[in-house]
């Protein structure tokens, strides 16, 4: 826990540090002047924004191609402001029914491995018992439950390092579940930043093509890839991001904005209503976590009764 809030305090730290540098650079401050302000250490305003890109400096290095180190630094401050906001209302509504999973495993597998084989030994109570197969039953498949999760979760990470199997898992989740958490964030990150370069002045041309090149980002990359690749092919733009595999919601927002010829306050409106809409799919998915959690805390709790029950019933009748 306190490695989580010293993440987020340093992280704000910069956050505040490189907003603060921006507003000096709308002012026209010089970087002598920011640097007092600020007291960076750095030796260029182009080290100091790539250190506060950290491990995503690859991007910057692409964003510079085609921004300024204002927009650059703008853009990271708007994706890291998303990312940092989600992962805020995801830690604080999993942790509680996370505590309650963790701690009804921890408990039954303690009671399993110390009391149980001795009170079987004790009250001399066979393994045939119904109350004990449904408890090493109910055990077995919450062991199966997690190992199976914790695998998924590891050839997961290592599958999608590779760039063909990254985009076939987007594409497959994209057909089979409709509008998921998955491509409503990557939909809402993909708009921001293609809103955000437009608003700079870029070409929707080059704005894509600098998006389809980010490897931080790489759902990001492959929506912005498809959509420069049929634009390519000579498709508006209004059919191009139409059918590239963003949720339903983008879409509608992009044909009206085809009819208002107004597409930046189109991605806008989209922006603010993909923070609500992600919201929501966070809360029904963190809901579905917590039925379950609260199914296998109410199985637990009858088992473990019911198996306390067992020598209870034992020593009342000798009594």
């Amino acid at each position: 826990m306190q490695n989580l809030n010293s993440y987020f305090i340093k992280n704000n730290q910069l956050k505040s540090k490189m907003s603060l540098v921006l507003t000096l650079m709308k002012s026209g401050c010089t970087f002598d002047q920011i640097k007092i302000i600020s007291g960076c250490k750095q030796d260029s305003i182009q080290e100091m924004i790539s250190q506060s890109f950290g491990k995503s400096v690859n991007m910057y290095e692409n964003m510079r191609k085609y921004l300024s180190d204002e927009q650059c630094l703008r853009m990271w401050l708007m994706i890291n402001k998303l990312n940092d906001e989600l992962s805020f209302k995801l830690i604080k509504q999993l942790l509680y029914p996370s505590f309650i999973c963790i701690f009804t495993y921890v408990s039954m597998l303690f009671f399993k491995l110390t009391l149980l084989q001795r009170i079987q030994s004790m009250f001399e109570i066979a393994d045939s018992n119904l109350i004990l197969i449904g408890f090493n039953t109910t055990l077995v498949l919450l062991t199966m439950i997690y190992m199976t999760i914790f695998i998924t979760l590891i050839f997961l990470k290592i599958s999608l390092n590779n760039p063909n199997s990254r985009n076939f898992f987007y594409k497959s989740l994209h057909l089979r579940f409709k509008d998921n958490i998955l491509t409503v964030y990557t939909t809402g990150l993909f708009s921001r930043m293609l809103n955000e370069c437009i608003k700079s002045g870029i070409s929707t041309q080059k704005s894509l093509e600098m998006l389809g090149r980010n490897v931080d980002f790489p759902f990001v990359a492959f929506l912005a890839s498809n959509c420069s690749n049929k634009l390519n092919e000579g498709n508006s733009f209004n059919d191009s991001i139409s059918s590239i595999e963003t949720d339903s919601s983008f879409k509608i927002y992009m044909q009206l904005g085809f009819y208002e010829i107004n597409v930046i306050s189109q991605l806008s409106n989209y922006c603010e209503f993909n923070t609500e809409y992600l919201s929501f799919k966070l809360k029904r998915l963190i809901d579905c976590f917590t039925v379950f959690v609260y199914f296998q805390f109410s199985i637990s709790v009858i088992l473990l009764y019911q198996v306390i029950q067992i020598p209870m019933t034992a020593l009342g009748s000798m009594i």
